[in-house]
């Protein structure tokens, strides 16, 4: 029997680890998702394969035989066990193994989905075996931008700050927090400590809180 023109490989480990099937499958059934096909493989057989964002699956059947026969595609074949522990290992790394079809545009980085066996049930030693082999999609890992922490604030330092601040041309409540707190929004703490005063100084404090301070005034500071 003449041999196939084209040749199946499973690679392990970045091509470090190889296996070839000795015994080519009579189809090769590649799912597109929705869609499926089949690639007959054969010495005149044809393949098609239709690109597809969609994950694909291989599946196939052959057998790994105990000895060489006009089936077997190369000499020097493994026992079928080493083929089996082989796979099986590969299948329990959780890493993806690499399948490829020379003569064809399947060339694919695979998960193992599912790989049952079973003793020949014509010539002992022999192990029938399906295989079924889902595309590999490879997560690119994104560094994420650094996100820039937020200033602290820092409390302002309160140590210096005097019991009493007599008010200049020009100041406001505002400016005066700004000027012993480091901080504008103090001023209504300000404003309630010399509320009363301030209102009995100018009436007009009652409708406008804190926006009448006349210059000379001795304000009161909060710690």
């Amino acid at each position: 029997m003449s041999k196939s023109k084209y040749e199946m490989w499973l690679t392990f480990g970045s091509g470090k680890e190889k296996l070839r099937f000795p015994v080519m499958p009579g189809v090769l059934n590649v799912s597109n998702g929705s869609d499926n096909e089949s690639v007959m493989i054969s010495k005149l057989g044809e393949v098609t394969i239709i690109q597809d964002p969609i994950a694909k699956t291989f599946h196939f059947s052959s057998f790994f035989p105990r000895e060489e026969s006009p089936l077997t595609e190369y000499t020097g074949i493994l026992y079928p066990w080493d083929y089996i522990k082989m796979i099986e290992r590969w299948k329990n790394s959780g890493k993806p193994a690499r399948f490829i079809v020379t003569g064809t545009p399947i060339n694919y980085a695979v998960s193992i989905e599912d790989f049952p066996y079973r003793e020949g049930e014509k010539d002992v030693g022999d192990y029938d075996f399906e295989l079924l082999l889902k595309e590999y999609q490879f997560i690119e890992r994104r560094k994420m931008p650094r996100t820039q922490k937020k200033p602290t604030k820092t409390r302002p330092n309160t140590k210096n700050v005097p019991k009493s601040h007599t008010v200049k041309k020009g100041e406001t409540l505002i400016t005066i927090a700004r000027k012993y707190y480091n901080d504008s929004k103090r001023w209504n703490d300000i404003w309630k400590l010399n509320k009363a005063a301030l209102i009995k100084r100018d009436k007009r404090n009652q409708k406008q809180p804190g926006r009448w301070i006349h210059i000379g005034f001795n304000l009161r500071l909060p710690s």
